[in-house]
């Protein structure tokens, strides 16, 4: 599998990764492939380069280190020696374990994983590199505290907070508001947020500590188009923040998935 991974381009496999998403039709057969390319080893290029990983049933991005290499190069400049990250839909811990090793043992990363078997998975990666700094939250972040609602989809990349049980898929989960976390614990440098969809809401609990603490937010957005753009406008701007894509193209309006990066204006709060 190792030498199948390097011998793969690594744009072919992020291109595979993407057509998933704009072809759903496509999702069982590419992620039959990738299930069988992912197992336990060593991470083989990018940021996460030598560090040991099981992606078993995850994204064969993860082992092959192709997985967002934007993504990959923001963590690089944001996760400095000493910051704390929180990671908010972690999976099995592929950006968690990278900023780990990143920050150093000042630093710490909270990685917020709801799905057991992630959750378990998470944790278990970090235990593989010795990541003593990198804690597994077993919970969802939202607007409140206790419980939610959550459905596990097919695909680890499908699951979410759902607003009421559906069928057999949907199990209650521990859910915590942002700015309830950090009342106890470090305070963020650096958000990853990957909520599937509930992007705002996670951002909404935690106003107060984006307010006060300013952190750097890389988030993925899933289809949300105007409003998103419009909560970014209201809300967040307000706070002093920049908008763009990770690659700096303005936000996007379109019913489309991308990855959004909002940075406090220092340079404006100066002047």
């Amino acid at each position: 599998m190792k030498i199948l991974l390097n011998l793969l381009p690594a744009r072919l496999i992020r291109i595979a990764g993407r057509l998933q998403f704009r072809f759903p039709i496509l999702r069982k057969p590419i992620n039959f492939i990738g299930q069988s390319l992912s197992g336990k080893g060593v991470i083989q290029r990018g940021a996460g380069k030598g560090l040991r990983f099981d992606a078993r049933g995850c994204n064969p991005g993860y082992l092959a280190g192709t997985s967002e290499p934007l993504e990959q190069d923001l963590i690089l400049e944001y996760s400095v020696s000493g910051a704390v990250v929180y990671d908010i839909g972690a999976n099995a811990g592929f950006y968690a374990t990278i900023a780990a090793r990143l920050v150093g043992a000042t630093g710490t990363v909270y990685a917020f994983e709801p799905t057991p078997e992630l959750a378990v998975r998470a944790r278990s990666n970090a235990a593989l590199n010795g990541l003593d700094n990198l804690e597994v939250i077993e919970a969802a972040v939202s607007q409140q505290d206790g419980t939610v609602n959550f459905r596990v989809g097919p695909s680890h990349v499908n699951n979410s907070i759902a607003s009421s049980v559906s069928d057999e898929n949907t199990i209650r989960v521990q859910s915590v508001r942002l700015d309830t976390f950090v009342a106890s614990h470090r305070a963020p440098s650096l958000l990853l947020i990957d909520a599937e969809g509930a992007e705002m809401e996670v951002l909404e609990s935690g106003l107060e500590t984006i307010s006060r603490c300013r952190p750097v937010i890389m988030v993925e957005v899933h289809w949300l188009g105007p409003s998103f753009i419009d909560y970014f406008e209201q809300t967040l701007k307000p706070l002093g923040y920049l908008g763009s894509t990770y690659d700096g193209k303005p936000l996007c309006s379109e019913q489309v998935r991308y990855h959004a990066l909002l940075v406090p204006d220092r340079l404006g709060l100066d002047n």
